[in-house]
């Protein structure tokens, strides 16, 4: 009996070790194939975001638009990027460096290292990113949703829903971003110093 119940529990572990790596395997965000990063280059709007972060991801419910331009510099992306953050908008540099010569990239700031990974993209219309990064000994994730254009994006936030879902975040943690041109009015024009 004793034989018995050892290989069973055995049996069990076997069972949850490949349940637990197949749940860390679904989370895992997919990576562009053959990504160009020339087309990439240039000016997003933040339209949409997906978060689990608690307090953080119920503060994004409220939050406004953001944009991006990416240019690439030196061999790096440097990215020039405006948000919403406690009531003020926030202009930030900040330079990514390509990780595995992929569609995936490490962003350094002042208050931690980010990786960044392009799950989706036409280059001409939208972009997917998934973010991970460490906040107080913690792994977060959210997933982001760029648009060119502020115009008929119905197909690209559809499209975004669905791929969050896919990786793991619920329709509650899914959120469209309120328009607002203040943060948008800070970018610089690529290519530019100034706004």
């Amino acid at each position: 009996m004793c034989s018995v119940a050892r290989h069973m529990e055995s049996i069990m572990l076997f069972t949850l070790l490949g349940l637990c790596v197949g749940l860390a395997a679904g989370t895992e965000a997919a990576v562009v194939k053959d990504f160009d990063v020339s087309k990439f280059l240039g000016f997003w709007y933040e339209i949409a975001l997906a978060s689990k972060m608690g307090a953080y991801g119920l503060a994004h419910k409220e939050e406004k638009m953001g944009a991006m331009v990416v240019e690439l510099k030196e061999n790096l992306l440097a990215l020039t990027t405006t948000y919403y953050n406690e009531g003020h908008c926030v202009l930030e540099k900040v330079a990514a460096t390509q990780v595995d010569g992929s569609a995936k990239y490490k962003v350094t700031r002042i208050s931690g290292e980010k990786e960044v990974v392009v799950v989706a993209t036409d280059y001409m219309t939208y972009t997917v990113i998934d973010v991970t990064s460490l906040v107080a000994g913690a792994v977060h994730r959210a997933m982001k949703l760029y648009s060119r254009s502020l115009d008929n994006n119905g197909e690209a936030l559809n499209n975004f829903q669905k791929i969050a879902l896919k990786h793991g975040f619920s329709e509650t943690d899914i959120h469209t971003l309120k328009h607002d041109y203040i943060e948008i009015k800070a970018l610089p024009k690529p290519g530019t110093t100034g706004p």
